[in-house]
C-alpha cells in the first residue's frame, strides 16, 4: 500500500510540473493496446501456440501416468512385492519427470512472454513518443498499473476521455504493423 502512495504521490508531482509548464496530459491503456492491436493479437497467438504445444505434451505424458496408476490399482492385490515396489516407483520417476517437464515449459513461456512483451513495448513506446512530441504532450501516464501481481490499480483514477491516447495508439500500431507487411 505504501508504494501505491509513494507512487501516486509521484504522479500527482509530475504532474503539477506539466500542468506548470503548460504541457499537455494524457493517458494510454497499455493493456487494452496490447489486447486490441494486430501485432499484439500476433503475440497473443504466438503465446497460444507455444503454450498448447506445450500442453499436448504434457497431457500425453498425463494420460500415460493415469494409465499406469489404472493398470496398478487393477493389478496391485495380486502382485508380488518387489514387482509391486518396481511399478510404485515407475510411476513415481514418471510423476516427478512430469513435474519436471511442466516446471521447464512455464519457465520456457514465461521468458517467451517477457521477450515478446518487451519487444511489443519497444514498439508502443516509440508510437507514444512520437505522438507526445508531435502533440506536444509532456506527460503519459499509463491507465493501470500492476502491483506486485496482486492485480491491477489505476494510475489514473479519472481523465477526461479526450486525454486518452488508447484508440490512437492503437490504429497507429496497426498502421505500422500493415507498412511492416
Amino acid at each position: 500500500m505504501k508504494k501505491v502512495l509513494v507512487l501516486m504521490i509521484a504522479l500527482l508531482v509530475a504532474s503539477s510540473s506539466a500542468l506548470a509548464a503548460g504541457s499537455k496530459i494524457a493517458f494510454v491503456d497499455t493493456q487494452a493496446v496490447f489486447d486490441k492491436t494486430k501485432l499484439g493479437k500476433k503475440y497473443q497467438g504466438i503465446l497460444k501456440e507455444y503454450f498448447d504445444s506445450r500442453k499436448k505434451i504434457l497431457d500425453l505424458d498425463a494420460d500415460e501416468i493415469q494409465k499406469l496408476r489404472d493398470d496398478y490399482g487393477k493389478q496391485s492385490a495380486v502382485l508380488k512385492p518387489e514387482v509391486r515396489k518396481e511399478k510404485e516407483d515407475t510411476i513415481s520417476r514418471k510423476i516427478s519427470e512430469f513435474e519436471k517437464k511442466r516446471s521447464e515449459f512455464n519457465n520456457e513461456l514465461s521468458k517467451k512472454n517477457e521477450e515478446l512483451s518487451a519487444e511489443f513495448n519497444q514498439e508502443m513506446m516509440a508510437i507514444i513518443k512520437d505522438m507526445a512530441k508531435k502533440d506536444k504532450i509532456g506527460l503519459v501516464l499509463n491507465r493501470t498499473i500492476n502491483v506486485m501481481s496482486k492485480g491491477e490499480v489505476p494510475s489514473v483514477l479519472h481523465g477526461d476521455e479526450d486525454l486518452d491516447l488508447t484508440e490512437k495508439v492503437i490504429v497507429e500500431m496497426d498502421k505500422k504493423s500493415d507498412m511492416k507487411k
